[in-house]
């Protein structure tokens, strides 16, 4: 007698058994569904045995995989993207912009060296030493009295912006610019449809292929010496921008532009307020719509009348004036002695 194989017997037996139950029960259930839709008069009675993704409740999975799949469909924007030829091969391909980012001497390593920007940011007393520093930039933005502070305080700008019939629930509310935006003719449908803005940058020849050609712009943004090495060189643009007293810091700064916009009485609360004054004047001028109607039908009435009056004006004739003779001119008897 085999041990071994008596053993196996015994240990799947169970499961042999448990299968069985599962079977008779899915045929039990399958019967049952097919009766009760005949008893219904339905035309098309089930088939077969329930799907395993019904059974086990994935049924909404199954059907969010299928609309994905959709979408990478060799005709949808995704699909297109991914295709063998589409951008997002080119840009991993051998010499592509990845490779051109990532190779020895390409622009990650430019920025990782021991005299790039990412090394002078992070040593000492470097760009984030002064942004951390005490009194430096983080310290400016989040004193007491800061820019944050008088963002974030009771009638602020925060509060305005966020208040009842503010500028963002004016943008949410019903009809409002979001609606407008997301609306079955609006913008973001017209740029998602077929034809549309996205299959135009993602299509063959669109704008991404261009922007990752071999000789595209990002190409030549990455390039030694090109854009991104003159933006991040040594006293390049953003070392500039960031520095101490430069354009960030004067911005930041006590009575800086954005100071003077974050204040209560400075110019983005006057717009809110122009705007509320705006909607409050709209009922006024939609009032005033039907007088000026009124008017411009006077205004052609009275051009009616003073049209006529100017054609009997010119019929009237003018007296001739008399001509004027020319006075004689009587020498003085003293010119006459004179001469003689």
């Amino acid at each position: 007698m085999n041990l071994g194989k008596t053993l196996v017997q015994v240990a799947t037996a169970p499961v042999k058994v448990g299968l069985a139950v599962a079977d008779l029960g899915l045929g039990i259930a399958g019967g049952t569904l097919n009766v009760v839709q005949r008893s219904l008069n339905d035309a098309n009675p089930i088939q077969g045995k329930p799907s395993v993704a019904g059974l086990l409740g994935l049924d909404d999975a199954v059907s969010r995989a299928n609309r994905l799949a959709h979408l990478m469909d060799d005709d949808a924007p995704i699909g297109r993207a991914l295709a063998p030829d589409g951008p997002l091969n080119q840009l991993l391909q051998p010499g592509g912009l990845v490779d051109q980012l990532t190779k020895p001497g390409g622009l990650l390593d430019r920025l990782n060296s021991d005299t790039g920007p990412v090394s002078r940011a992070l040593a000492e007393g470097g760009l984030v030493d002064q942004i951390t520093a005490e009194g430096g930039l983080a310290d400016r933005l989040t004193a007491e009295d800061g820019v944050v502070s008088r963002v974030l305080a009771p009638g602020g700008l925060a509060d305005r912006l966020l208040a009842k019939d503010g500028i963002v629930e004016r943008i949410l509310r019903e009809d409002g610019v979001a609606d407008k935006l997301l609306a079955e003719t609006g913008p973001v449908n017209r740029a998602l449809q077929e034809g549309g803005l996205v299959d135009q940058v993602t299509s063959e020849g669109g704008l991404m292929d261009r922007l990752t050609t071999e000789n595209g712009a990002l190409s030549r943004v990455v390039s030694p010496g090109g854009l991104a090495d003159q933006l991040l060189a040594d006293e390049g643009l953003i070392e500039r921008l960031l520095r101490e007293d430069g354009v960030v810091d004067k911005l930041l700064a006590d009575d800086g532009l954005l100071e003077t916009l974050a204040d209560p009485d400075g110019p983005l609360a006057k717009l809110v307020d122009l705007s509320d004054t705006l909607n409050r004047l709209v009922p006024g001028l939609e009032a005033l719509a039907p007088m000026v109607d009124t008017l411009h039908d006077a205004v052609l009435s009275l051009t009616a009348v003073v049209n006529p009056l100017s054609n009997i004006a010119d019929r009237i004739p003018l007296s001739r004036q008399r001509r004027r003779t020319a006075a004689r001119v009587v020498a003085s008897q003293r010119v006459i002695d004179q001469e003689m």
